[in-house]
């Protein structure tokens, strides 16, 4: 279950305990705030969720872990995300799994969990929930992993798996629960799919797919070959839900953007578009490249970036006409980046899944402009300069004179961005210069890591981290899970994930870099990766070997939140030589 609601206000977390705890063969026995929840709950948990309220800091992120040890054996999560700017598109979210499926064969007792999960999911205002069975959602995995790998399938070693919930929504199951945002959305389209529905207090609609969670056929090659499932995709869209074959659509286009389902949980969006113009409420300095068309979706939340803040443009001219389709097609061929546009206007946003990096082109007849946004990371403008060098040089555009076009282009933005960082009045998130170097070369060269290294070995997707909610010296961090064979990146922290099956994979804690290492020493290689230097390697054959390491590497809790890579800075001011440690 996911939910943008604003569970820190009074009676949020005691309303939700209450439906937590209001079906007595599903309530949990043990909780805690960290993993595993080895504490018996004496009291009732509304109890204990409503002692927090009044006591949680809004701009740092909560967690309880719970257990119920009595059948159906099960455990589960609440994680309540803070409110800052750097996390405003992560969502609430509870988890939970019932170890004992032979226990819900019964139709009674699957009425009776449906009518549960309803109760959490409307208590928490969920804008979407869904329940099926273990087996099918590893089918689901398996079946997606056949496609390319992206950045989004990090944890899974294969194709993209983890769904973007602004874009799309990740399968049909037995149990769906669409919220308000949908429900306005859809209207009509969702009358009689499934095998029933019923319309919720809280304004959602939920859709039984099928009688029963225990519907899985092996035999099946593809997603779509489930015929319960068909009707769904086409009465909702063929590419709502993630399968083979699917293309993503823009945010907002198959399923609601974010701020939809904040409006309709009752807390405000962030932004909005009026009269053509994205209107910012949380940066207040706005420069506008031009008037852009709101329903042009798929440039909103880049667009939004290169709109709302301050940055560098460099203009190029050409003699003759600009042939913008062919600046978009030779952008999309670099280092497999995410192009979108032209539009009518000529707005190209260029977007380096890997490394983070926007950038805005913008053309008319003869000339193009790059923006280039502060406050950023340095390594935007090396990565985002060198392309425009490249592109002057293959279109025949014209620079304004430097000594060295490339060297000239990136002082002059970084001359900017460190004014930028000292007019900022936000607490920005802060990396060291050598860290944040170390993280965008690695990011850059990961995807040929992959190519060199085949499906067997893991190649970790390297994370800015906050350890403790601090922004002031964010880390390095990456994620193993179940003693797999990896590269091992110079970092700080090491997140250890038990399992073998994506719905059995659960957080154990985080090692340090350190403890890894000396841990795999005796069975690590050594590989040489250009720019990088040399990092750590553990083969197939040696992971075997290696896994009494893993099992025995001390952790400790999980506690960092994730801050992208426009959201940081590396450079230091003289008014704030004090920034990094």
């Amino acid at each position: 279950m996911v939910s943008f609601a604003p569970l820190r206000e009074t009676g949020r977390l005691r309303a939700l305990g209450q439906a937590l705890e209001s079906e007595r063969d599903l309530a949990y026995t043990h909780g805690a705030r960290s993993f595993p929840p080895r504490r018996k709950l004496r009291g009732r948990l509304a109890d204990l969720l409503g002692a927090y309220e009044g006591r949680l800091s809004p701009h740092e992120p909560e967690m309880w872990f719970f257990a119920r040890q009595e059948a159906p054996l099960g455990e589960g999560d609440l994680y309540v995300a803070d409110d800052r700017h750097l996390e405003r598109d992560m969502p609430h979210s509870i988890n939970a799994v019932f170890r004992d499926p032979e226990w819900f064969t019964s139709n009674e007792r699957l009425r009776m969990l449906a009518a549960y999960l309803t109760r959490v999911a409307d208590a928490a205002s969920a804008f979407y929930a869904y329940c099926g069975s273990g087996d099918v959602l590893d089918q689901r995995v398996k079946l997606l992993q056949r496609n390319a790998e992206t950045i989004f399938g990090r944890l899974f070693r294969g194709g993209r798996v983890m769904e973007e919930l602004n874009r799309e929504l990740p399968d049909v199951y037995w149990w769906n629960y669409f919220g308000p945002a949908f429900v306005k959305k859809w209207g009509s389209r969702l009358d009689g799919l499934g095998v029933r529905q019923e319309s919720t207090p809280a304004g959602a609609r939920v859709v039984w797919a099928t009688e029963t969670p225990s519907v899985l056929d092996p035999r099946v090659k593809r997603l779509d070959d489930y015929p319960w499932k068909k009707p769904f995709y086409t009465a909702l869209g063929h590419d709502t839900f993630m399968r083979e074959g699917q293309k993503q659509r823009s945010t907002g286009e198959a399923v609601p953007d974010f701020n939809a389902h904040r409006v309709a949980a009752g807390t405000a969006p962030v932004s909005s578009v009026t009269n053509g113009r994205v209107q910012s409420k949380v940066m207040p300095r706005v420069v506008r490249l031009r008037d852009l068309r709101p329903e042009d979706a798929e440039f909103e939340e880049a667009r939004a970036d290169l709109i709302e803040n301050e940055g560098l443009d460099v203009r190029l001219t050409a003699d003759k006409a600009l042939p913008i389709d062919e600046v978009a097609r030779w952008l999309k061929s670099r280092n497999e980046t995410a192009v979108r546009g032209p539009d009518e206007r000529g707005l190209i946003v260029y977007r380096n899944p890997d490394t983070g990096v926007v950038a805005g082109f913008e053309a008319d007849l003869v000339a193009l402009r790059l923006r280039l946004p502060w406050p950023r990371p340095n390594f935007f403008a090396r990565e985002a300069m060198a392309v425009l060098v490249d592109l002057a040089q293959k279109f025949e555009l014209r620079l304004e004179p430097h000594p060295s076009p490339l060297r000239g282009l990136v002082e002059l933005w970084e001359k900017g961005n460190v004014e930028a960082v000292r007019r900022s009045r936000e607490a920005l998130p802060s990396m060291s210069p050598e860290r944040s170097e170390r993280w965008w070369l690695y990011q850059s060269r990961r995807q040929d890591l992959h190519r060199r290294l085949g499906e067997e070995v893991f190649v970790p997707t390297l994370v800015a981290v906050a350890p403790r909610g601090r922004t002031d010296d964010l880390r390095l961090h990456i994620t193993w899970t179940d003693a797999s064979p990896l590269v091992l990146p110079n970092c700080d922290l090491v997140t250890l994930v038990d399992g073998r099956r994506p719905s059995a994979f659960k957080v154990r804690g985080t090692a340090t870099y350190e403890a890894v290492q000396k841990a795999l020493e005796p069975h690590l290689e050594s590989m040489s990766v250009e720019g990088v230097g040399t990092v750590g390697l553990l083969t197939p054959t040696r992971a075997k070997e290696a896994r009494r390491a893993f099992l025995e590497l001390p952790t400790g809790a999980f506690d960092h939140v994730e801050v992208a890579p426009a959201k940081w800075v590396d450079v230091s001011p003289p008014d704030r030589l004090d920034v990094f440690s």
